[in-house]
């Protein structure tokens, strides 16, 4: 336990600015999304803007101009927005890549592994710092949204984003558990980097043409992104207990795949 304690807090000290800064970056954008599109008189500007775009496209961003729910709508695009994703992918993509990959090149395992210590404890404590950087960065992110919502009274159901950032949690959840399990196969960082953000953007552009092709519809149900639809769980027009169920399958699978190759590989 001592050791796992130890690791885990290696890799906390080691990424706390990186974490800090994500995480207010995290709650300001939120705030500042609100600000922009609710106060500043640009939400006029975007619903003429929408109203002109093919339908496939406005179905791709989840808003509808002209609707009752266009603030909630708005708001919850601000949780797919490609800055944000990017932000939420970062820790999940680039610390099994530093913490598992990176070890194994650099041989500084070599050191760890003298002293009594159970193999588990090293994904398990990566495991562990994707889990909290997450749980800060959403509930940034919900907490900039109430402070919207407070701030320029845009009377949404806040319980709606609250099941909006559990979804998403674990299914960044998801993603950090397969980096992981990527990770534990290589010897090189620069390479898993490389294979994870390779199949990490394949999955996004195949959902991004099944949203926006009419005939590939039916594939929906097998793209990975389905599962992080902030947009649809605030309107409920999807369960969000079905998102979190399946997230969390990958997630469970992908982190013993990591468990098992580690302990077996040479380090």
């Amino acid at each position: 336990m001592l050791k796992y304690i130890s690791h885990l807090k290696k890799i906390l000290l080691d990424q706390k600015y990186i974490l800090i800064i994500l995480t207010l970056f995290c709650f300001l954008f939120e705030w500042l999304f609100a600000w922009v599109f609710f106060e500043a008189g640009i939400s006029e500007i975007v619903i003429s803007l929408l109203e002109m775009l093919p339908p496939a496209f406005t179905a791709f961003l989840g808003i509808q101009a002209g609707t009752s729910q266009f603030a909630a709508q708005m708001l919850a695009f601000g949780y797919t927005h490609p800055i944000i994703l990017i932000s939420l992918a970062f820790l999940q993509i680039s610390i099994s890549a530093r913490y598992i990959t990176g070890e194994i090149e650099l041989k500084t395992f070599d050191i760890l592994l003298t002293k009594p210590i159970k193999r588990f404890i090293i994904p398990l404590s990566v495991f562990t710092f994707l889990a909290i950087s997450l749980c800060l960065q959403f509930t940034a992110m919900l907490l900039g949204t109430i402070a919207g919502n407070f701030y320029f009274d845009l009377h949404i159901n806040i319980i709606d984003y609250g099941k909006a950032a559990i979804v998403g949690f674990v299914f960044f959840l998801s993603m950090g558990s397969l980096s992981m399990a990527i990770s534990t196969f290589q010897v090189e960082k620069g390479k898993t980097l490389s294979k994870t953000i390779g199949f990490i953007v394949f999955l996004y552009f195949f959902d991004t043409i099944i949203k926006l092709s009419t005939s590939l519809e039916h594939f929906s149900s097998y793209s990975y992104f389905q599962l992080y639809q902030p947009g649809k769980i605030v309107l409920n027009e999807i369960s969000a207990g079905n998102c979190i169920l399946i997230s969390l399958s990958i997630t469970t699978v992908f982190f013993i795949i990591s468990v098992i190759q580690f302990n077996r590989r040479d380090l």
